[in-house]
C-alpha cells in the first residue's frame, strides 16, 4: 500500500486553536504531490493556515513525490481538529491520537481506525464502510446532520470504549459494536439496524423505535424509553453469522501492523470475547408507536 503520513508539528499547536478539518481526508489528498498538499489551506479560529504550517508531510519509499495514495496516517493530538475524515469514501486512514468533533461524517466507505477518543457527533450521516474507534465517543455518535432525517445508513462501527448520550438517533442500518458503557438515549426514534452493546446502557434508551435490534448481555437494562413486550426465549440462527462478520473485522485489525501494539492486543481481546451462542431473550417494541423493533438478551 502507498503511505502519507502527517504528524502534528508540537511547535505550531496554538492552545486555543480550533480547526476546521473537513478537508482533511485522504479523498481530498488524494493525486497530491507533497507540496501540494503543503500548500492546501484549513479555515480555523485564528484564520486560513496551511497544511504545511500544521504537519510534516512523508511518503512512503515506493511513492516519492506521487501522492497517490490508498493509506493515510495521521499522528498527533487532534483533538481540536473539527470534521476530520469527512466523507471518506476509500482506502484505510488511521488516526494515532484523539480527534474532534464531527469526525468522519458522512463516511461512505474505507477503513478507518482511531487510536484513541473522538468528539461529539463522531460518524454522522455515516452510509458505509467501516470505522474502529479504540478509546471514548462523546455525545451525538451516528445523529442525522442538521436539516436530515437519518443518521447512520450503513456500515460498521466498533467503539472499544464508552458512548456518550444521544448515539445513533434515527439509526437506518448498520451494525454499531459498543465495547463500554452507553449513556442515556440512546437509539431514539430507531428506523432499523443493529447494536450491540456489552456492557451498562443509560436510562429512556430505544425511544420510539420502529425496528432494530438492540443486542445486550446479562440482563435487559432497566428504565427503557420505549415499552416492551414480554420476554419470549427463542434461538436464532442469525447470531452466529454477526459474530463471525464482527470476529473476522476484529482480526483484519488485530493483524495491522500499522496500529499501536496496544490497540492490535485490545482488539484481538475484544474478538476473544464476542458473544458465541444463539439463545436469547426477545421481547419487541416499542409498542407505543406500534415497532417492531427487538431486544435481544443473550443467554450464552
Amino acid at each position: 500500500m502507498k503511505t502519507l503520513s502527517l504528524t502534528l508539528l508540537d511547535s505550531r499547536y496554538i492552545a486555543d486553536l480550533r480547526v476546521d478539518a473537513s478537508a482533511l481526508s485522504i479523498d481530498q489528498l488524494h493525486g497530491r504531490t507533497g507540496s501540494q498538499i503543503a500548500e492546501l489551506v484549513l479555515d480555523s479560529n485564528v484564520g486560513p493556515i496551511r497544511l504545511g504550517e500544521l504537519f510534516t508531510i512523508e511518503f512512503g519509499s515506493s511513492v516519492g513525490e506521487q501522492a497517490s495514495v490508498d493509506r493515510l496516517v495521521l499522528r498527533g493530538d487532534l483533538s481540536r481538529f473539527d470534521g476530520l475524515c469527512a466523507s471518506t469514501r476509500f482506502g484505510s486512514t488511521i488516526v494515532v491520537g484523539s480527534v474532534g468533533n464531527d469526525f468522519a461524517k458522512s463516511q461512505q466507505g474505507g477503513w478507518i481506525y482511531v487510536d484513541g477518543s473522538v468528539g461529539q457527533r463522531a460518524l454522522s450521516d455515516k452510509r458505509g464502510g467501516f470505522c474502529l474507534i479504540g478509546g471514548n465517543a462523546a455525545d451525538g455518535f451516528g445523529s442525522p446532520l442538521p436539516g436530515k432525517l437519518q443518521g447512520i445508513q450503513g456500515g460498521d462501527s466498533i467503539v472499544l470504549g464508552n458512548l456518550g448520550d444521544r448515539a445513533c438517533e434515527r439509526m437506518r442500518r448498520g451494525i454499531l459494536v459498543v465495547g463500554g458503557n452507553i449513556g442515556q438515549h440512546l437509539a431514539h426514534q430507531w428506523i432499523a439496524g443493529t447494536i450491540l452493546g456489552m456492557q451498562q446502557i443509560g436510562h429512556q434508551w430505544c425511544t420510539h423505535m420502529r425496528r432494530g435490534s438492540l443486542i445486550v448481555r446479562g440482563e435487559c437494562p432497566a428504565n427503557p424509553g420505549a415499552t416492551l413486550s414480554a420476554y419470549r426465549r427463542l434461538e436464532l440462527s442469525f447470531l452466529p453469522i454477526l459474530w463471525r462478520h464482527l470476529r473476522e473485522l476484529l482480526a483484519h485489525a488485530a493483524m495491522n501492523s500499522e496500529l499501536s501494539l496496544d490497540l492490535q492486543a485490545r482488539c484481538e481481546e475484544f474478538r476473544i470475547g464476542l458473544p458465541t451462542g444463539r439463545q436469547v431473550l426477545r421481547s419487541i417494541g416499542d409498542r407505543e408507536c406500534d415497532g417492531q423493533g427487538e431486544v435481544l438478551v443473550l443467554q450464552d
